[in-house]
Parts: C-alpha cells; structure tokens; sequence
C-alpha cells in the first residue's frame, strides 16, 4: 500500500472514530471539532504512523512514515497547547486552577517523548541510511523508550475512566486507552532490522 494511502487511511479511521465516540455519542459540541476532537485523532494517527516506522523493513519508507509521524506528534502538541484549560480538561485541574500531580506528570512525559523523538529525527535524517545499522547507537532503544512513555502519558491522562466501561459514551473506549494498548503493543513488538 502507498504511504500516501496508508496515512489518509489511519487518518481518517482515527478521526473517524473520534467523531463517533466524542460528537456522536458523548455530547461534545460540533463546535470542538477542528481542535479538539481532531487533536484526539492526530495524537492516535502520530502514534500508529510512529509505530509503523518501526516495523517497515524498507529503510527510506521507514524514515519517510517516522517523519510523518513526527509531523503529527509535533501537530498534536500544538494544538493541545490551546485545549490545556480547565474549561476543557476539568479533570486535570484541581479547584484553584493548578494542574493535578497526574496532569502534571502526564505533560511531562509527552513533553519529554516529544523531545527525544526530535532527537531521533536529527540522528537519523543526519546519517546515510547504510550506516543506520541495528545494533549501531542507541536508536532502536529511543524508539521504545518514546513509545514507553507515550503510554505513561496515557495512563496518566486516562485511567480513571477507563474502569468504567458503562460510563464510555457508545461503549467505545476512550482514545487514552486505545493509544495506550497501541503503544505499549508497539513497544514490546520487534522492531524490523
């Protein structure tokens, strides 16, 4: 499958799945479509696209869909910078207006995931592909690494609805929880030599 179709596919099954389980079925205003509802399906589509590069055997499509992912990842980033209110993430934030330890720690983790997979961009879009051998530096282990806390990340912002199957608008779990399995899946799967 071409990558081109390969992202607008995972694109629009994540926003897809956004818009039924948030505007559909959870009563969130059509209104939060562009930042809000959409930043959900970009962090998912970062997270599959950044999967996917790592069990591509073909170097420059690996590197080519690691960047895509990245792009999204830097995306999700942004616009989460306009939503990170309590107007909007109540759960986050505690009466006086300052984030909670979990919030806190879940910003960090997805800050500090942001920054290593920057990292990992420069030093693989800096080396010729021959010399990315695995086994060579410590690439591989930043890849898992980043997954790692991409699904701290999650954890942290949504487990406490996760136990609650019956209060899941739809039934459909929430996006935390299924980038939270994505990633930790992807963290534990062999990455492609």
């Amino acid at each position: 499958m071409p990558d081109g179709k390969l992202i607008a596919g995972v694109l629009a099954a994540s926003l897809g799945y956004a818009v039924v389980r948030y505007n559909v079925f959870g009563g969130v205003s059509a209104d939060q479509l562009p930042v809000f509802v959409t930043n959900k399906a970009i962090s998912v589509g970062s997270l599959v696209l950044l999967g996917v590069s790592r069990v591509v055997i073909d170097k420059p499509r690996r590197k080519h869909l690691g960047l895509i992912g990245l792009a999204l990842a830097l995306l999700h980033v942004m616009l989460s910078l306009l939503v990170l209110q309590p107007t909007y993430l109540a759960k986050l934030y505690l009466a006086d207006g300052k984030m909670q330890w979990f919030g806190e720690l879940s910003m960090l983790t997805g800050a500090i995931a942001t920054v290593l997979l920057l990292w990992l961009a420069y030093a693989t879009t800096t080396r010729p592909l021959q010399d990315q051998r695995p086994g060579s530096s410590l690439l591989p282990s930043v890849g898992r690494i980043v997954l790692a806390l991409v699904a701290a990340h999650n954890l942290l912002l949504g487990a406490s609805v996760w136990m609650n199957p019956a209060g899941w608008p739809g039934g459909l779990p929430p996006i935390t929880l299924l980038s939270f399995v994505i990633a930790t899946g992807l963290c534990v799967l062999p990455k492609s030599r």
